[in-house]
């Protein structure tokens, strides 16, 4: 991983921390995830920094705030479902997230060779 998908990848830990606690202002939620990337730095192995990252940063903010729940794979607007349905909340484990961010870039321009699930 590279210093420029790290930052890309940072950037969106703060904004999913961002709506995981929308009762911490943003700017606080920025810095604590600026504080546990610091603590990483100078780590030879970079590829697992941002879930490393998201994980200290979440059990620290946990501690100061109430967590909005997530939904998984949650429906697309037009599935019908309504805002009263019971739907089962799960927190997405930051790596399942990276692996599914890697998935959406996966392709052929990617460097995927035409073998992968798409």
């Amino acid at each position: 991983m590279d210093h420029t998908e790290e930052a890309r990848a940072v950037g969106e830990v703060i904004d999913r921390l961002a709506g995981r606690f929308p009762d911490l202002p943003r700017d606080h939620v920025a810095a604590v995830v600026e504080a546990a990337h610091l603590e990483l730095e100078g780590n030879p192995v970079r590829d697992f920094v941002p879930v490393l990252v998201e994980r200290t940063a979440k059990q620290r903010l946990k501690q100061e705030a109430t967590a909005v729940p997530v939904l998984a794979d949650a429906p697309s607007s037009g599935s019908g479902s309504t805002a009263g349905d019971d739907a089962d909340v799960v927190e997405l484990d930051p790596m399942e997230i990276e692996r599914r961010a890697r998935e959406r870039e996966s392709g052929f321009l990617f460097g995927d060779l035409g073998g992968g699930a798409n």
